[in-house]
């Protein structure tokens, strides 16, 4: 298992350079952490898919005045299940996911969202979880999905979510990567370093894919007449 101690020892033999230390380095560390839980687009075009080991439940009360709720501060990515006070499930839009905010729209009775009862759809757009219609007494709503990482900042720490196996390789080619390619004109060689640790942490991110495994998007009937949204976002 990699430490936080560890991955900045391992980057500053590779750097070399003692600009990039301390606050700074743990910064960039927690930063590629992130962006790794977030998906990573892969040469292919593929988005890496969550970590398993940050799959979390949310608990979101609806307001009586409003048609959305924020998700809070600990969501990042990959909502799947939104469930009603009584545990059924609530479908997303018709030909959509939970994200296809347009066709969320689109079934929508009233298109400015003021529409008061009983929640019978609902979306994410952005970091809020919208929905229709408003109840007139709070609703908790149950939704799976995936949080951000926790940062890590004791010598000790480990990466969240981020398979043992695979921390070490994927944050120092990652840091390094990075690192090389913002100073490609300060250093002969730093174009070289650069895109060797490009390299490495693509062949890093692909090992990853292949252990998680990718699951299988679920199912959502609509009509024939809906259109799918097959963006990664609206």
């Amino acid at each position: 298992m990699s430490t936080l101690a560890s991955i900045r020892n391992a980057i500053s033999i590779a750097i070399q350079d003692p600009v990039y230390s301390g606050s700074m380095l743990v910064t960039k560390i927690n930063d590629c952490i992130t962006s790794i839980a977030g998906g990573i687009r892969m040469p292919n075009g593929q988005i890496s898919p969550p970590l398993p080991d940050l799959f979390t439940t949310l608990t979101i009360s609806t307001e009586t005045d409003a048609a959305f709720k924020t998700l809070g501060t600990t969501y990042q990515r990959g909502v799947f299940s939104i469930a009603d006070s009584s545990g059924d499930p609530i479908a997303p839009p018709a030909g959509g996911d939970y994200y296809a905010f347009r066709l969320f729209l689109k079934k929508c009775s009233e298109k400015d969202l003021s529409e008061s009862g009983s929640i019978y759809i609902v979306a994410v757009k952005g970091t809020n979880l919208y929905y229709q219609g408003i109840p007139s007494a709070s609703v908790d709503l149950t939704v799976h999905g995936y949080r951000l990482p926790i940062d890590i900042s004791k010598d000790a720490d480990t990466p969240d979510g981020i398979p043992e196996h695979l921390q070490m390789r994927l944050i120092r080619h990652s840091v390094c990567r990075e690192i090389f390619g913002d100073n490609i004109h300060n250093k002969r060689d730093g174009a070289s370093k650069a895109a060797y640790h490009n390299t490495e942490f693509y062949a890093a991110m692909q090992d990853l894919i292949d252990y998680i495994g990718i699951d299988s998007e679920p199912l959502y009937y609509g009509s024939i007449n809906d259109n799918i949204d097959a963006g990664i976002c609206d």
